[in-house]
């Protein structure tokens, strides 16, 4: 039976797993665990105030246009939601880069929300209103987990530091 074995400067080089590194791991993976349900218990209550807004603008201003406004207004207190409590980011340094790359995030979210509600006027154009909610839903909960990766890679991404390599903000205080 044949065996192999690494060359030696790779196996030097090779991470090793020490208590250090475990504790490191642990925490980061304890950090990850706290930001996803941070980020879920605000992207449910964002995603039932979009709706809601939805609902009461709706017949007064057709699906589009409510739509429009309802992502607007639930995307500038989502993004504001998150960088407080979910990256526990503080005070107003960097608040507009944040929201302006929030906006950005709103643009995807705007245009596929929109164009599955054309399409489902396409599709089924006598649809109830409670099919446009479920539409909606369905693209929000798919959109809910890009949202996630880039809020905590790209939006809330410290500043790279002279030198020095970029590192996702502090996640909460007390971790």
């Amino acid at each position: 039976m044949a065996t192999t074995s690494l060359p030696l400067p790779l196996a030097a080089t090779a991470p090793r797993m020490t208590p250090r590194n475990s504790a490191h791991r642990r925490l980061l993976d304890r950090r990850l665990v706290g930001q996803l349900v941070r980020y879920s218990v605000i992207g449910v209550s964002s995603t039932v105030f979009q709706l809601g807004l939805y609902l009461v603008l709706r017949d007064v201003l057709g699906p589009l246009t409510a739509n429009l406004i309802a992502v607007v207004v639930s995307t500038v207190a989502n993004t504001t939601a998150n960088r407080a409590v979910t990256f526990g980011i503080r005070g107003r340094r960097d608040a507009g880069r944040h929201q302006a790359k929030g906006l950005l995030l709103f643009a995807l979210s705007l245009s596929l929300t929109s164009g599955a509600l054309g399409l489902l006027g396409v599709v089924a154009p006598n649809a109830p209103q409670s099919a446009e909610l479920v539409v909606l839903a369905a693209v929000n909960t798919l959109l809910a987990v890009g949202r996630f990766a880039l809020l905590r890679g790209w939006v809330f991404r410290a500043s790279t530091p002279p030198g020095g390599d970029q590192r996702v903000m502090p996640v909460w205080p007390s971790e």
